[in-house]
């Protein structure tokens, strides 16, 4: 008979197969349906895979999808969404800038200096990917330094071997914490999007504050703030002011 702890392994291991199988045909699915030009529907199941599964090639494709029929606040979302999983995509990259003439507002970047900005571009939602893979490199030659340390004969051999082992250890250490620290800021929604035709931007968060400017679908702004029904905001030219949570959507 096998032993229980063999058998609860192999059922999670079918369990992980029969899930990415599933996924796997839900985005052919979607796929098929985007090639056909049914891009509504499309649209629906890469939504459907995103309800459950992180994933970057069904948000890219979903962006697309909302892109064709003219959704422009949904292809942004989605497009942002995916640059959180890798932005350094230059097909995204490309498609984000076509997305841009469609978008009515016209908003001129300020370059941000300081600390935050310098760690943001290192440790952003975006760079998560790339820190996994930092850490699994540095592990794998810590444990490859490790073993070869203990073919060497010479003390002075050991002993730099291991320092380079521990070094490499360090650094793999280091690259989880980044990608803990990227997870994180990509659960935590430091984005947002317009999702109406139009909406007021206020000077409080009520419908009786004074208007000082409006934005249209499609546009993102980073948040500063948020009451049960408002949402503190600031474009990137700096103009700050308070939206209603009804008209936008978290990235």
């Amino acid at each position: 008979m096998m032993p229980i702890r063999e058998s609860l392994l192999l059922f999670a291991m079918a369990l992980c197969h029969a899930s990415f199988g599933q996924l796997d045909a839900e985005f052919e699915s979607a796929n098929e349906a985007y090639e056909n030009g049914q891009f509504e529907l499309a649209l629906t199941r890469y939504e459907s895979i995103l309800a459950t599964h992180r994933h970057f090639e069904s948000e890219f494709n979903a962006g697309n999808a909302a892109f064709k029929l003219g959704e422009w606040g949904k292809a942004r979302l989605h497009y942002e969404r995916a640059k959180l999983l890798d932005d350094a995509q230059e097909d995204l990259q490309a498609n984000l800038a076509l997305l841009q003439t469609k978008i009515v507002d016209r908003i001129t970047i300020i370059p941000k200096l300081g600390l935050s900005s310098w760690l943001s571009s290192w440790i952003g939602p975006g760079r998560l990917m790339g820190w996994i893979w930092w850490s699994l490199l540095w592990w794998s030659a810590s444990w490859g330094l490790w073993a070869f340390r203990w073919k060497r004969e010479s003390r002075d051999s050991r002993n730099t071997l291991g320092f380079l082992a521990l070094a490499s250890l360090l650094l793999g250490v280091l690259g989880l914490a980044c990608a803990q620290e990227s997870d994180a800021q990509m659960e935590s929604p430091r984005q947002l999007v317009i999702m109406s035709d139009r909406v007021d931007v206020t000077s409080s968060p009520s419908e009786s504050g004074t208007v000082l400017f409006q934005l249209h679908e499609g546009t993102r702004a980073r948040i500063l703030g948020r009451t049960s029904e408002w949402s503190e905001i600031e474009l990137d030219n700096g103009n700050v002011g308070w939206i209603v949570l009804s008209a936008t959507e978290d990235v």
